[in-house]
């Protein structure tokens, strides 16, 4: 029976932070005693550590995704996942060859790349009040999706979740990393990496292409709230689980936001560090956070975002939007954070939502083409200089 264990580490390092964030919190106090004093630091004592119901909701997903790969070990040890299953040869040839289209495309969010499902409302509203979808950085309609088109299970899962929350949504095509042939494809695109990266001490693994086609999917619809002028969108990626009563909720803490000078909110979050304020009940200024699967961008923070050329410097996604908010200067989550910092200007201000309203669905972590668990994962410095290369 041990044997059938030993995938388990796997998902143990998927959530971890659960079983080490109480030790942080509690050095995190010592180092406010140490800098501050005791005083100052007694009052700090509120802003540290995560509230109940995020840990809970954490754990839960945690212990879920254990149980999960212990029910499925043999799928999981022989790579089951590397294949969807949902697509015969012949479509997988034809869904390589349409996501090799798309990447050149790239930024241009073309018709041919969106696909309204409509579950709701023609206008949506998440928030009940009258005022503006500016005022309050509500999405309404602006519900977008990324879904890959070589992981049908994953789009299966997004559209049972938006149609049991009666939330109509765009599907966008999401740009396929995979699909780079050599470097200097992407540097035709303008697409390059921050200079000499390599990942942190907690990540330690060089740029795969899935992280790069994570990258140029956002930045895609980015691209396409500044085109069309969307005051706000809430952005998610297929892997999603909306959390009970999301829509109305979603209204009601974005009220509790009412006032407060944000163009980034996180939805779902995965935090490395402690928040570093309490607005409200449900509202939180984050430290380092993990994870895109769900968060609301503003007009101005999208602008910000295209203006500053972030392209031309990029990170994997979730580290970048944690550096672009000026986190993890300590280095105590991500010791690189300082070395990254100078091609990385400050562009957000970032608030989160807890606990969170989305979170990855169990066992989504096998289909993803960011993680390193598919026997499929590329590097970008091993893919060849140029096509003259090959």
């Amino acid at each position: 029976m041990g044997g059938r264990w030993l995938l388990l580490p796997v998902c143990i390092a998927f959530s971890c932070y659960i079983r080490w964030l109480p030790a942080f919190i509690a050095a995190r106090k010592r180092l406010f005693q140490q800098r501050l004093g005791p005083r100052r630091a007694a009052a700090e004592d509120n802003l540290l550590g995560l509230d109940e119901a995020t840990v809970s909701l954490h754990k839960k997903y945690h212990e879920a995704t254990i149980t999960y790969t212990a029910m499925n070990i043999d799928w999981a040890q022989h790579k089951g996942y590397e294949n969807d299953g949902g697509l015969n040869p012949e479509e997988q040839l034809a869904v390589a060859a349409a996501a090799r289209s798309r990447l050149f495309r790239w930024p241009a969010l073309d018709p041919e790349d969106l696909h309204e499902v409509r579950f709701g409302p023609d206008r949506h509203r998440f928030c009940p009040s009258a005022d503006s979808p500016e005022a309050l950085g509500d999405p309404g309609e602006n519900v977008f999706v990324i879904s890959q088109m070589r992981r049908p299970s994953r789009l299966r899962h997004a559209l049972h979740e938006l149609y049991r929350e009666g939330i109509s949504a765009k599907i966008v095509d999401a740009v396929d990393g995979d699909g780079f042939r050599s470097q200097d494809e992407m540097e035709t695109l303008g697409i390059l990496p921050v200079p000499g990266y390599v990942g942190h001490k907690n990540h330690g693994i060089h740029l795969t292409t899935g992280e790069v086609g994570c990258f140029m999917s956002h930045f895609t619809i980015w691209h396409h709230m500044v085109q069309h002028q969307l005051p706000a969108a809430l952005i998610l990626e297929d892997d999603f689980d909306l959390q009970p009563d999301f829509a109305s909720r979603l209204g009601a803490y974005l009220e509790e936001a009412r006032g407060y000078d944000w163009n980034l909110m996180y939805v779902g979050r995965s935090p490395t560090e402690a928040d570093w304020s309490r607005l409200s009940d449900h509202v939180v200024e984050p430290g380092y956070t993990l994870w895109t699967v769900g968060y609301i961008l503003r007009l101005e923070g999208a602008k910000a975002l295209l203006d500053a050329q972030v392209e031309r410097a990029f990170l994997p996604l979730d580290d970048f939007f944690s550096v672009a908010a000026g986190r993890g200067m300590d280095g105590f989550y991500n010791d690189k954070v300082l070395e990254w910092k100078p091609h990385v200007p400050v562009l957000l201000r970032p608030f989160a939502l807890t606990p969170p309203l989305v979170m990855p669905y169990v066992g989504s972590m096998f289909l993803s083409d960011t993680a390193k668990v598919r026997k499929a994962t590329r590097y970008v410095e091993d893919l060849p200089v140029s096509q003259d290369d090959r």
